[in-house]
């Protein structure tokens, strides 16, 4: 399946790659070897298995490999704007070198690189996790996104939020639980506002124990209480609007 594919690689870190995609390999293999470690340690995971990243040159090797090595159900062709999908401990990724015909993205190295953490921040999730079946869409990308350190530098990350928080615009955590688009743009706020009040300790108890995808029951508040505090929280953490 991946008979063409070249590889570097150390202990922890399998980067498989095609012809004229070193640079591209260079870059993933040094960025986890950078970044998994610290993932590990902020978790407490003190084993890991050996990780597999394949770099694939074009859309319909994406979709091929999602399918046939990672043996999940994916759309063919897949969005434009999909280009990672992990896996347990692989991790099939759209070069770079085919994002302007590929892809909905410009490629930016440090964009990049936060990409690849934040999909392995979703590998050590899936990893940890009791039913990985179960994890809300909403958490598992606030987890990946805050992690990554997305939220602090991509506007495509932050700007839906920062913008609600501003004008005043924050949805429900109902709204953040069963919708699409308030999952991506706001799930990695209620990530951060868990962790800073009541501790990384709660947010890994919650990847280690929640069997039934219910995050919110594992802190100790109701949800009313828990929807006012997260509220403050962001108008203190974030809001961005002039005094008057």
């Amino acid at each position: 399946m991946l008979d063409r594919y070249s590889e570097i690689s150390d202990e922890q870190v399998v980067i498989r790659f095609t012809e004229g995609e070193m640079s591209f390999a260079e870059i993933s293999l040094h960025t986890l070897q950078a970044e998994l470690p610290g993932l590990m340690e902020r978790f407490h995971v003190e084993e890991y298995p050996r990780v597999r990243i394949v770099l694939v040159p074009n859309r319909d090797e994406f979709d091929r490999l999602v399918r046939d090595l990672l043996k999940v159900e994916i759309e063919v062709p897949s969005h434009p704007a999909r280009i990672a999908q992990p896996q347990r401990t692989d991790m099939v990724v759209l070069s770079p070198s085919a994002y302007e015909e590929h892809s909905t993205f410009v490629y930016v190295q440090e964009e990049f690189e936060r990409l690849l953490v934040h999909e392995a921040v979703h590998m050590i999730e899936e990893f940890l996790s009791p039913n990985i079946e179960a994890s809300p869409r909403w958490w598992g990308e606030g987890l990946a996104v805050f992690f990554s350190n997305q939220w602090r530098h991509e506007d495509a990350f932050r700007k839906a939020a920062l913008d609600g928080i501003a004008a005043g615009e924050i949805p429900s955590l109902e709204q953040v639980e069963n919708e699409a688009r308030h999952a991506y743009d706001w799930g990695w706020t209620i990530v951060a506002f868990i962790g800073d009040a009541y501790g990384h300790v709660t947010i890994e108890r919650i990847i280690r124990e929640c069997t039934d995808g219910d995050v919110l029951a594992f802190l100790p508040v109701d949800r009313a209480t828990l929807k006012k505090r997260w509220r403050a929280w962001l108008q203190d953490e974030f809001d961005t609007r002039p005094a008057h």
